[in-house]
């Protein structure tokens, strides 16, 4: 059972995608008496908000929607673990699957997703673009023990909301390593630009609840003026 203040928090998150909230967020009160819920409630709503870099605290004035520093640049909020869902509602992106099979784990996916050799992946291949450019080439691979069933028809839509919704897949945390990369041969041929183009290297895994990985992909990232953006804030101090 999902807890009252994480539903409130997907509530207001939602409506700062859909642009119903665009600066200040409603008062705390204004809050309460909305979901009719209690104050804690919605202060631990507010601080996961805040923890993942969707709103700023101002002391005395309250929460505000967290907009990018650096306007007219193409922002993925790395925190919110949506990724290109950021981008579609500038530029619609769709997918062209390039491949869809299940596989047995070898030693690199069996020692990123902790499972044994040879267990049941999903392995999907997906060239994605928009209506200007190619965005991103991804290799992704699921433990099928997790997410059951994919097709086609899923895989060129968004994968990570078709899991949350069909089987409740709650992606509590995850792992993300960046390095800049250059298209090799193969790459280029299929995304269609030149060998050794700069292009955005994310190795990402996925956990669940129980800090089982259930999700491991390697994508490169390839449209231009694009902006990773991480909430960081340091507890240690």
């Amino acid at each position: 059972m999902t807890l009252k203040y994480k539903l409130v928090a997907k509530d207001i998150a939602q409506k700062i995608d859909d642009q119903v909230y665009t600066d200040k967020l409603p008062s705390e009160q204004e809050l309460i008496n909305h979901y009719q819920v209690s104050r804690n409630t919605i202060r631990n709503a507010l601080n996961l908000l805040y923890n993942q870099g969707m709103v700023r605290s101002i002391q005395g004035s309250g929460y505000f929607v967290n907009t990018s520093a650096q306007p007219g640049e193409l922002i993925v909020n790395g925190g919110s673990k949506k990724g290109l869902y950021d981008l579609e509602k500038a530029d619609p992106i769709s997918s062209k699957v390039l491949s869809l099979e299940v596989i047995p784990a070898d030693q690199e996916i069996a020692t990123r997703l902790q499972c044994p050799l040879a267990t049941d992946i999903y392995h999907v291949k997906r060239l994605r673009s928009n209506s200007k450019e190619v965005v991103s080439l991804e290799d992704a691979y699921y433990l099928k023990s997790v997410v059951p069933y994919l097709t086609e028809e899923v895989c060129r839509e968004s994968i990570f909301n078709f899991i949350t919704k069909t089987y409740g897949v709650e992606i509590k945390n995850g792992d993300e390593f960046i390095k800049l990369a250059r298209l090799t041969k193969a790459e280029a041929d299929l995304t269609g630009l030149e060998v050794a183009t700069p292009a955005l290297h994310l190795t990402e895994v996925n956990y669940l609840k129980n800090e089982q990985p259930f999700n491991y992909s390697k994508t490169l990232y390839l449209q231009s003026d694009l902006t990773l953006y991480y909430h960081v804030s340091n507890y240690l101090n």
